[in-house]
């Protein structure tokens, strides 16, 4: 009985240590952690996404897109925006769609949080800019003309020029607002 019971403290202590192992943290975002199981999540996403096999020299892009990310999170918390759930499991069901591999429920969710939380930043960006968002329609006959487009496409390169616009504003603000979130490494 003494025996099992010191197998069994070993163990234990085994993986209390190989799990403190598993998650060390690399980056604290305004004390918001991004830890290495995220990164390691992160990347499976992606490999999952795109057919890839990511190598060690794309990590530190896949980091800096997450730090990126997570102060976008952060930053919506300061506003009241919901999504539409139906919508969001559309855009998931689209995401996962022919993809023949194993898919992890960890997977999933990240997959689902990182459309949340593009539909929330669009969301916002779309409240702030909208107003401020205009086209220019001598562009737009030029552009029709010179594709050689027929008039009905009108309303498609409008909405183009104006993704193109908000892209912009979208670049901007996240360029302002993220020099108030203190990014350390660890």
């Amino acid at each position: 009985m003494k025996i099992i019971k010191i197998i069994l403290s070993f163990i234990l202590i085994s993986m209390s240590q190989a799990s403190a192992q598993e998650f060390r943290p690399l980056v604290t975002i305004n004390n918001r952690i991004i830890t290495n199981y995220d990164l390691l999540l992160e990347i499976k996403t992606l490999e999952f996404l795109n057919n890839v096999k990511i190598d060690n020299k794309q990590q530190p892009i896949i980091l800096q897109q997450m730090i990126n990310e997570k102060i976008k999170e952060i930053e919506l918390k300061n506003y009241k925006l919901n999504v539409n759930d139906k919508l969001i499991n559309k855009k998931l069901n689209l995401s996962l769609q022919k993809k023949n591999k194993l898919l992890t429920d960890d997977i999933r969710d990240n997959i689902k949080n990182k459309i949340i939380l593009q539909d929330k930043w669009n969301k916002l960006i779309n409240l702030k800019y909208s107003q401020q968002l205009y086209v220019n329609f001598d562009e737009i006959n030029q552009i029709i003309k010179s594709k050689n487009l027929k008039e009905k496409d009108r309303e498609k390169i409008i909405s183009i020029e104006k993704n193109k616009k908000l892209n912009i504003y979208s670049k901007t603000f996240f360029n302002q607002i993220k020099v108030k979130y203190l990014v350390k490494y660890l």
